[in-house]
């Protein structure tokens, strides 16, 4: 009988899979949260996103703000201070939307689209980790990413969710060789988050790669001459993976001519005390500030944010090794930009970092290691969704 059902939902398993991991891990996640929250005190004076729902309430912090702000008032920009136009348009954009449907609550919009883009991340993450590895490693790729410490996000009003959704099925799109979808979900993805540009080269480079592109190869004149020939075919699919990049073009030009500053989501950083100064001078600043600071909440978060960067960057050439240059520079850079002027949230931005959890997933198929990623990253999921639900700054 089980055997028979196993054979039933085996064509559904890419459904499956993603259902069952965003059940136990959405779960335990809402769970954690409503025992944080009830049972521990919070301090006075924090902003509350929703006073009818302390259930929303809880998944709206920090960031959140800013997001809520700019889905009702717009944008603003004042120089040299905090200012809304450090968040991209889309999340707001869809809380907008969305909220026509919510009687104008714009946390549950946040929370819903937060949600569904969730959901199809885990099963687009389970289709293309499919393409990269096996079925068992595909599914333990989908449960580490759902079950990572700082995975709440994924259900917060924050744009983690969505930004990985639309990332993950441009590079499946791609890997499947259908440019024209891959080139739309990258520029909304470019329209998503300011690190969301990456993924046109990261989609670039897998076109070069069907034309005949390896860098092992560079050297070689056969490699060349079939680049062209084939490119010279094919250069209508150049044309459209070009347009990814309007994703953040467009809210360029809006910046310039509303406020003048086309950068502006860069200038206002400085406001976060964001200083760039280099990623090998923040880690020894970070180090040294872990070995002689006090054993507190900012210590705590500090320890954790710098071992992420640490971590990530030694996956970087084992990802190069297992999947290719294309995953390992796109992970790579992905550190390099937040990680030059702070490591504050490093350990939220990895969330999107797709090919280091392919790495996880291929390296799980070693059973001790798959139990003890599991159990580490169920136990801190707890931890951090305990400090975050009663405002205590995670990342």
């Amino acid at each position: 009988m089980i055997a028979r059902i196993r054979t039933f939902l085996a064509p559904y398993r890419w459904l499956a899979v993603p259902i069952l991991a965003f059940i136990l891990s959405r779960g335990l996640i809402f769970s954690v949260g409503f025992l944080g929250d009830t049972m521990l005190p919070t301090e006075e004076g924090h902003w509350v996103a929703d006073p009818e729902s302390p259930f929303l309430s809880m998944w709206a912090k920090w960031d959140s703000q800013y997001y809520v702000d700019i889905a009702k008032n717009g944008y603003w920009f004042k120089p040299e201070q905090q200012s809304n136009v450090a968040f991209f348009p889309l999340y707001p954009m869809l809380m907008r939307i969305v909220s026509n449907f919510t009687d104008g609550n714009l946390i549950l919009a946040g929370f819903i689209i937060s949600n569904l883009a969730l959901f199809g991340t885990l099963a687009y993450f389970y289709l293309l980790a499919e393409v990269e590895l096996d079925k068992p490693a595909a599914q333990r790729a989908v449960f580490y990413l759902a079950l990572f410490p700082t995975a709440f996000f994924f259900n917060s009003v924050y744009t983690e969710s969505l930004f990985l959704f639309l990332t993950i099925s441009a590079m499946y799109y791609a890997r499947k060789h259908n440019w024209v979808v891959a080139a739309g979900l990258g520029l909304l993805a470019a329209s998503t988050r300011n690190i969301g540009i990456l993924i046109w080269p990261l989609i670039f480079w897998e076109w070069l790669r069907v034309q005949g592109w390896q860098i092992g190869n560079i050297f070689k004149k056969e490699m060349w001459l079939n680049l062209w020939k084939n490119a010279r075919v094919n250069w209508m699919e150049a044309v459209i993976i070009c347009v990814v990049p309007f994703g953040m073009l467009i809210f360029i030009l809006f910046l310039q001519q509303n406020f003048g500053r086309p950068l502006a989501f860069i200038e206002t950083q400085a406001a976060w005390g964001r200083e760039n100064v280099g990623t090998i001078a923040i880690v020894k600043r970070s180090l040294s500030q872990l070995i002689n600071g006090e054993l507190n909440r900012g210590w705590f978060t500090g320890f954790w944010n710098t071992f992420s960067l640490l971590a990530f960057l030694a996956f970087v050439p084992f990802i190069w090794i297992r999947f290719g240059e294309g995953y390992a520079i796109y992970v790579l850079i992905q550190l390099i930009v937040p990680s030059s002027s702070a490591t504050g949230s490093i350990i939220r931005y990895v969330l999107t970092m797709f090919p280091a959890f392919l790495l996880l997933a291929d390296w799980g198929k070693h059973h001790w290691l798959d139990r003890t990623l599991t159990l580490a990253f169920t136990v801190l999921l707890g931890v951090f969704v305990t400090i975050f639900v009663n405002w205590v700054f995670v990342a």
